[in-house]
Protein backbone atom coordinates (compact mmCIF):
# COMPACT_ATOMS: atom_id res chain seq x y z
CA UNK A 1 0.00 0.00 0.00
CA UNK A 2 3.18 2.67 0.88
CA UNK A 3 4.09 2.01 -2.82
CA UNK A 4 0.56 2.14 -4.05
CA UNK A 5 0.57 5.48 -1.98
CA UNK A 6 3.75 6.93 -3.35
CA UNK A 7 2.57 5.96 -7.09
CA UNK A 8 -0.64 8.08 -6.02
CA UNK A 9 1.41 11.18 -4.78
CA UNK A 10 3.73 11.42 -7.83
CA UNK A 11 0.95 11.29 -9.64
CA UNK A 12 -1.24 13.80 -7.53
CA UNK A 13 2.20 16.49 -7.29
CA UNK A 14 2.60 16.30 -10.89
CA UNK A 15 -1.19 17.99 -11.63
CA UNK A 16 -0.94 20.57 -8.82
CA UNK A 17 2.48 21.44 -10.34
CA UNK A 18 0.56 21.71 -13.35
CA UNK A 19 -2.00 23.94 -11.96
CA UNK A 20 0.50 26.20 -10.65
CA UNK A 21 2.48 26.27 -13.59
CA UNK A 22 -0.64 27.83 -15.42
CA UNK A 23 -1.19 30.38 -12.68
CA UNK A 24 2.01 31.63 -12.71
CA UNK A 25 1.93 31.81 -16.95
CA UNK A 26 -1.53 33.77 -16.30
CA UNK A 27 0.08 36.00 -13.99
CA UNK A 28 2.69 36.73 -15.31
CA UNK A 29 0.42 37.51 -19.04
CA UNK A 30 -1.25 39.80 -16.72
CA UNK A 31 1.48 42.09 -14.95
CA UNK A 32 1.67 39.39 -12.19
CA UNK A 33 -1.50 39.48 -10.19
CA UNK A 34 -4.48 37.33 -10.71
CA UNK A 35 -8.35 38.23 -9.99
CA UNK A 36 -10.86 36.41 -8.43
CA UNK A 37 -12.52 36.54 -11.90
CA UNK A 38 -9.37 35.24 -13.69
CA UNK A 39 -9.72 32.34 -11.65
CA UNK A 40 -13.26 31.69 -12.04
CA UNK A 41 -12.34 31.96 -15.57
CA UNK A 42 -9.54 28.83 -15.41
CA UNK A 43 -12.06 26.84 -13.21
CA UNK A 44 -13.02 25.04 -16.65
CA UNK A 45 -9.71 24.24 -17.00
CA UNK A 46 -8.94 22.86 -13.71
CA UNK A 47 -12.32 21.09 -13.74
CA UNK A 48 -11.21 19.08 -17.25
CA UNK A 49 -7.66 18.20 -15.71
CA UNK A 50 -9.26 17.15 -12.08
CA UNK A 51 -11.21 14.67 -13.85
CA UNK A 52 -8.62 13.54 -15.95
CA UNK A 53 -6.45 12.78 -12.84
CA UNK A 54 -8.87 10.05 -11.69
CA UNK A 55 -8.40 8.44 -14.93
CA UNK A 56 -4.49 8.47 -14.77
CA UNK A 57 -4.40 7.25 -11.04
CA UNK A 58 -6.98 4.32 -12.76
CA UNK A 59 -3.83 3.96 -15.88
CA UNK A 60 -1.13 4.44 -12.75
CA UNK A 61 -2.27 1.68 -11.24
CA UNK A 62 -2.09 -0.47 -13.84
CA UNK A 63 0.64 0.61 -15.25
CA UNK A 64 2.84 -0.24 -11.98
CA UNK A 65 1.51 -3.64 -11.68
CA UNK A 66 2.71 -4.17 -15.21
CA UNK A 67 5.92 -2.38 -14.76
CA UNK A 68 6.40 -5.11 -11.61
CA UNK A 69 6.29 -7.59 -13.73
CA UNK A 70 8.65 -6.78 -16.22
CA UNK A 71 10.74 -5.86 -13.62
CA UNK A 72 11.12 -9.23 -12.85
CA UNK A 73 13.97 -10.82 -14.63
CA UNK A 74 12.21 -13.97 -16.06
CA UNK A 75 9.97 -11.63 -17.48
CA UNK A 76 12.52 -10.11 -19.71
CA UNK A 77 13.40 -13.15 -21.32
CA UNK A 78 10.20 -12.33 -22.93
CA UNK A 79 10.27 -8.57 -23.47
CA UNK A 80 13.74 -8.47 -25.12
CA UNK A 81 13.35 -4.51 -25.31
CA UNK A 82 12.89 -4.08 -21.84
CA UNK A 83 15.91 -6.28 -21.01
CA UNK A 84 17.84 -4.41 -23.78
CA UNK A 85 17.15 -0.85 -21.92
CA UNK A 86 17.95 -2.48 -18.68
CA UNK A 87 21.31 -3.77 -19.68
CA UNK A 88 22.39 -0.18 -20.47
CA UNK A 89 22.50 1.06 -16.94
CA UNK A 90 22.51 -2.83 -14.98
CA UNK A 91 25.72 -2.25 -14.04
CA UNK A 92 25.53 0.33 -12.20
CA UNK A 93 23.06 -1.69 -9.58
CA UNK A 94 24.30 -1.29 -6.02
CA UNK A 95 22.79 -3.75 -2.82
CA UNK A 96 23.55 -4.02 0.65
CA UNK A 97 25.94 -2.13 2.49
CA UNK A 98 27.81 -1.09 -1.14
CA UNK A 99 24.60 1.00 -1.03
CA UNK A 100 25.25 4.93 -1.30
CA UNK A 101 23.17 7.67 -1.42
CA UNK A 102 23.86 8.36 -5.07
CA UNK A 103 23.92 5.07 -6.80
CA UNK A 104 21.36 2.77 -8.30
CA UNK A 105 18.67 0.10 -6.90
CA UNK A 106 17.07 -2.43 -8.77
CA UNK A 107 13.97 -1.22 -6.56
CA UNK A 108 14.09 1.68 -9.43
CA UNK A 109 13.27 -0.47 -12.05
CA UNK A 110 9.12 -0.35 -11.97
CA UNK A 111 9.33 3.27 -12.11
CA UNK A 112 12.00 2.96 -14.68
CA UNK A 113 9.31 1.12 -17.14
CA UNK A 114 6.40 3.40 -16.22
CA UNK A 115 8.62 6.01 -17.23
CA UNK A 116 9.51 4.43 -20.55
CA UNK A 117 6.20 3.44 -21.39
CA UNK A 118 4.96 7.31 -20.94
CA UNK A 119 8.11 8.39 -23.26
CA UNK A 120 7.98 5.87 -26.04
CA UNK A 121 4.44 4.80 -25.51
CA UNK A 122 3.19 0.91 -25.77
CA UNK A 123 2.44 1.13 -29.77
CA UNK A 124 6.68 1.96 -30.48
CA UNK A 125 7.63 -0.03 -27.09
CA UNK A 126 5.80 -3.33 -28.96
CA UNK A 127 6.79 -2.49 -32.16
CA UNK A 128 10.62 -2.83 -30.55
CA UNK A 129 9.75 -6.15 -28.95
CA UNK A 130 8.48 -7.44 -32.23
CA UNK A 131 11.96 -6.56 -33.70
CA UNK A 132 14.11 -7.73 -30.95
CA UNK A 133 12.07 -11.09 -30.37
CA UNK A 134 12.91 -11.74 -34.43
CA UNK A 135 17.01 -10.86 -33.19
CA UNK A 136 16.69 -13.77 -30.13
CA UNK A 137 14.98 -16.09 -32.66
CA UNK A 138 17.72 -15.68 -34.92
CA UNK A 139 20.38 -15.96 -32.58
CA UNK A 140 19.29 -19.06 -30.99
CA UNK A 141 19.11 -20.63 -34.40
CA UNK A 142 22.24 -19.20 -35.04
CA UNK A 143 23.63 -20.91 -32.14
CA UNK A 144 21.99 -24.46 -32.47
CA UNK A 145 20.99 -24.78 -28.92
CA UNK A 146 23.55 -22.22 -27.43
CA UNK A 147 22.23 -18.71 -26.41
CA UNK A 148 23.97 -16.33 -24.96
CA UNK A 149 22.24 -12.48 -24.57
CA UNK A 150 25.60 -10.80 -25.49
CA UNK A 151 25.02 -12.14 -28.90
CA UNK A 152 21.50 -10.27 -29.07
CA UNK A 153 23.02 -6.58 -27.56
CA UNK A 154 25.80 -6.52 -30.23
CA UNK A 155 23.30 -7.68 -33.48
CA UNK A 156 23.11 -4.42 -35.67
CA UNK A 157 19.14 -4.15 -35.58
CA UNK A 158 19.43 -4.05 -31.59
CA UNK A 159 22.47 -1.76 -31.63
CA UNK A 160 19.99 0.71 -34.51
CA UNK A 161 16.57 0.27 -31.73
CA UNK A 162 18.24 1.06 -28.85
CA UNK A 163 19.92 4.28 -30.46
CA UNK A 164 16.44 5.03 -31.95
CA UNK A 165 15.13 4.58 -28.28
CA UNK A 166 18.45 6.79 -26.57
CA UNK A 167 17.46 9.96 -29.40
CA UNK A 168 13.57 9.40 -28.93
CA UNK A 169 14.36 9.23 -25.27
CA UNK A 170 16.83 12.10 -24.74
CA UNK A 171 14.99 14.61 -26.45
CA UNK A 172 12.32 14.48 -23.61
CA UNK A 173 15.08 16.42 -21.48
CA UNK A 174 14.72 19.60 -24.27
CA UNK A 175 13.51 21.25 -20.66
CA UNK A 176 16.02 19.27 -18.35
CA UNK A 177 15.00 20.80 -14.89
CA UNK A 178 11.25 19.58 -15.11
CA UNK A 179 11.48 16.38 -16.64
CA UNK A 180 14.17 14.88 -14.44
CA UNK A 181 11.96 16.56 -11.64
CA UNK A 182 8.87 14.10 -13.26
CA UNK A 183 10.91 11.34 -13.09
CA UNK A 184 12.88 10.95 -10.32
CA UNK A 185 9.19 11.24 -8.24
CA UNK A 186 8.12 8.59 -10.95
CA UNK A 187 10.63 6.34 -10.31
CA UNK A 188 10.46 6.80 -6.12
CA UNK A 189 6.81 6.52 -6.45
CA UNK A 190 6.71 2.92 -7.93
CA UNK A 191 9.31 1.79 -5.95
CA UNK A 192 9.72 -2.09 -5.73
CA UNK A 193 8.18 -3.22 -2.05
CA UNK A 194 10.94 -4.34 -0.02
CA UNK A 195 11.05 -7.74 2.45
CA UNK A 196 10.71 -6.63 6.17
CA UNK A 197 14.70 -8.35 6.89
CA UNK A 198 15.77 -5.51 4.24
CA UNK A 199 19.22 -4.22 4.45
CA UNK A 200 18.29 -1.19 5.62
CA UNK A 201 20.29 0.67 2.81
CA UNK A 202 17.75 -1.03 0.72
CA UNK A 203 14.82 -0.26 2.27
CA UNK A 204 15.37 3.26 2.79
CA UNK A 205 16.81 3.96 -0.40
CA UNK A 206 15.13 6.48 -3.25
CA UNK A 207 16.86 7.91 -6.34
CA UNK A 208 18.58 11.60 -6.14
CA UNK A 209 19.61 13.87 -8.17
CA UNK A 210 23.37 12.51 -8.65
CA UNK A 211 22.12 9.19 -8.96
CA UNK A 212 19.49 10.57 -11.65
CA UNK A 213 22.16 11.43 -13.77
CA UNK A 214 24.67 8.56 -13.52
CA UNK A 215 21.50 6.38 -14.41
CA UNK A 216 20.94 8.99 -17.38
CA UNK A 217 24.47 8.34 -18.71
CA UNK A 218 24.50 4.94 -18.40
CA UNK A 219 20.97 4.76 -19.60
CA UNK A 220 21.94 6.99 -22.83
CA UNK A 221 25.63 5.77 -22.93
CA UNK A 222 25.41 4.46 -27.17
CA UNK A 223 23.68 7.62 -28.04
CA UNK A 224 26.72 9.69 -26.04
CA UNK A 225 29.56 7.35 -28.01
CA UNK A 226 28.15 8.21 -31.00
CA UNK A 227 28.05 12.11 -30.25
CA UNK A 228 31.41 11.86 -29.59
CA UNK A 229 32.80 10.95 -32.90
CA UNK A 230 32.81 12.81 -36.22
CA UNK A 231 31.11 9.86 -38.47
CA UNK A 232 28.62 9.52 -35.34
CA UNK A 233 27.63 13.19 -35.44
CA UNK A 234 26.90 12.98 -39.18
CA UNK A 235 25.20 9.71 -38.84
CA UNK A 236 22.81 11.47 -36.46
CA UNK A 237 22.51 14.66 -38.16
CA UNK A 238 21.86 12.66 -41.62
CA UNK A 239 18.89 10.76 -39.95
CA UNK A 240 17.37 12.94 -37.24
CA UNK A 241 18.51 16.52 -38.32
CA UNK A 242 20.97 19.16 -36.99
CA UNK A 243 18.48 20.83 -34.85
CA UNK A 244 18.23 17.57 -33.42
CA UNK A 245 21.98 16.58 -32.83
CA UNK A 246 22.71 20.27 -31.59
CA UNK A 247 19.50 19.74 -28.81
CA UNK A 248 21.01 16.43 -27.88
CA UNK A 249 24.80 18.25 -26.84
CA UNK A 250 22.80 20.58 -24.44
CA UNK A 251 20.61 17.78 -23.26
CA UNK A 252 23.75 15.85 -22.18
CA UNK A 253 25.38 18.92 -20.54
CA UNK A 254 22.99 18.67 -17.95
CA UNK A 255 24.57 15.40 -17.08
CA UNK A 256 28.45 16.30 -16.73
Amino acid sequence: MSTAKGASDALATTMVQGFVEQMKAAAKAKGGHLTVQDMEDMQAEFDRQTQALSGALERSFGAYVKAQERSNFDQQRHSPFDRLMVKKFSGLFKDGDHLGPDDLCRRMLPGFFVDLGMMLGPDVIEEYQEKLRAVVKRVKDDGQGVFNWEFVYKDKTAIGIALNAEVEIAQHFDEYDKRSEWFINMINGHLTAVEADAHPKVRDWEISTEGFKAFMRGWLSDLRQQLDSDSGKMAITKKYGAETCADLFDIYAHLE
